[in-house]
């Protein structure tokens, strides 16, 4: 084949252009530290680019986001439990100290007030907050599990309250307490004083509702399931009006019901007991439209219809098995649970003990108060000179002493009784302290395999993308000397013509 001048022109030309290009490619790669500029550059490294860089991302999303916010929520949710936990445990220390009776008269208010206190630290956990979400609330992240003293005031509820057996609580109680009070009136024949009616103790049947003080006017529907699978209604006979709670379970005929509005307590006489001792199921529906700070919101514990009493605007809630899980995806294809329900950790039951036990110490207080009282209207002037004053009160002391033992008996047997409450609480309570901590380790264990994970995509994506320098410097300098080489050889060749030859 004959070879032309201008072959071998437009030969050197292609030649020193590959060269070129070969070099600016190296030169780009050099000053952007990345592979490629463009996919078709290398369209394998680019697929990969997108797939790497798409793991890469989600995988900063799981550590940077997901996993903290998500530890910082159970964190938070663990925390709260704890206190729970410890305050339970304190609970657990009065009963103890309370069976034995080591109180004295001087500490019992301050008793009652701190135990009072316990339950009001318990409940006010219950409206702990994540980055402004209720975090026992469920799904109703936006609705505290605690009523605040703003929002109190603002609803009235019709509940539905399911009960059974397990419910129905025996309880000897002291009825008839002497009052320094009615001396007076004893003296003067007004009021009739009977040694034997004072005081004396009694056996109480009774059911506690989650809330005391219903509506005005009000009294609970209370339905229940026969031995026979019927439906049966039984009425409230009575709902009585005294500022003595004892009042309430005297002379209880034995087919009558009380409502007690002071304690949210149902009393029933023996022949309503002896009927519903054995059911399994108990449905009591009551309206309440007073509700205090610190009162657990129905809507959470119990079927009801909540009615805004500002714009009268009513809302229907159902409680359902639904555990009501809030998860975070925290790797791919995994994720974890970060919310405990306050239904599960905060109870009307708890509440209820903790104040049964505060009253119950008042009582035994208000009762050594009376007793001191009376013995200090001995060396009264109005009445040391009275044989018939100080006879009388010489029988309401004797009585009074009587009350104090029975109810320092008791407070005493209260206690002793709640050890087992208490403790049993606190199992719960511990439980759900054991699932949120296993659900915190287990957690840690993902956030560790996910820093691993986004280490090695991490590299990997470099890999993929960028350029090694030290190589590449290497590749560039060899290709400079080509390209320098291939300008010289090129301007030899070129800068002849035919001319030059004529």
């Amino acid at each position: 084949m004959r070879v032309t001048n201008q072959m071998i022109s437009n030969n050197s030309l292609r030649n020193l252009q590959t060269s070129t290009k070969r070099l600016d490619s190296l030169t780009q790669q050099l000053t952007t530290g990345q592979k490629i500029q463009r996919a078709s550059e290398d369209p394998v490294v680019a697929v990969r680019a997108l797939k790497l860089r798409n793991t890469v991302g989600q995988l900063q999303q799981f550590k940077e986001k997901n996993i903290k916010d998500a530890n910082s929520w159970m964190e938070l949710t663990e925390n709260s439990i704890t206190s729970i936990s410890n305050y339970l445990e304190y609970m657990n220390g009065y009963c103890t100290q309370g069976s034995t009776d080591s109180f004295n008269n001087d500490d019992r208010s301050a008793i009652a007030e701190t135990i009072r206190s316990y339950k009001d630290m318990i409940f006010s956990e219950g409206n702990a907050t994540y980055a402004g979400r209720y975090i026992f609330s469920g799904y109703k992240t936006d609705t505290s599990l605690i009523f605040s003293a703003t929002e109190a005031p603002k609803y009235s509820y019709e509940i539905t309250e399911e009960l059974d057996k397990s419910d129905i609580d025996v309880r000897t109680i002291t009825v008839n307490p002497v009052d320094p009070a009615d001396l007076d009136g004893y003296l003067d024949g007004s009021l009739d004083y009977t040694t034997d009616q004072y005081p004396e103790q009694q056996t109480i049947y009774r059911l506690r509702l989650g809330y005391e003080d219903l509506a005005t006017g009000t009294t609970p529907t209370i339905t229940y399931l026969d031995d026979a699978g019927n439906e049966q209604t039984i009425t409230v006979n009575s709902t009585l009006d005294s500022t003595r709670q004892e009042v309430y379970y005297k002379d209880l005929g034995d087919d009558e019901v009380r409502y007690i509005p002071e304690t949210g307590e149902i009393v029933f006489g023996k022949n309503v007991y002896s009927d519903i001792q054995n059911t399994e199921k108990i449905t009591i529906d009551y309206t309440k439209d007073e509700f205090k700070q610190n009162d657990l919101r129905p809507e959470h514990y119990f079927n009801c219809v909540q009615t805004n009493k500002e714009t009268g605007e009513t809302v229907n809630f159902e409680i359902t098995e639904d555990d009501q899980k809030i998860e975070y995806e925290v790797n791919f294809n995994q994720n974890i649970r970060v919310n405990t329900l306050g239904r599960d950790l905060i109870t009307h039951d708890m509440g209820r003990a903790i104040d049964e036990l505060a009253s119950k110490v008042e009582e035994v207080a208000d009762a050594e108060s009376r007793l001191a009282e009376l013995e200090g209207m001995l060396t009264n002037p109005k009445y040391m000179h009275n044989p018939a004053a100080v006879e009388q009160i010489n029988y309401m002391i004797a009585d009074a002493e009587n009350e104090v033992k029975m109810k320092n008996q008791e407070m005493q047997e209260l206690f002793n009784a709640h050890i087992s409450v208490f403790q049993s609480f606190q199992t719960d309570v511990t439980s759900l302290q054991s699932d949120s901590g296993a659900r915190n380790a287990k957690l840690d264990m993902i956030a560790s395999r996910v820093a691993d994970q986004y280490t090695n995509f991490t590299d990997l994506m470099s890999a993929n993308e960028e350029v090694e320098y030290e190589d590449k410097a290497i590749e560039y300098s060899a290709n400079a000397i080509v390209y320098n080489a291939a300008l010289q050889v090129t301007g030899g060749v070129l800068q002849k013509s035919l001319l030059d030859f004529l």
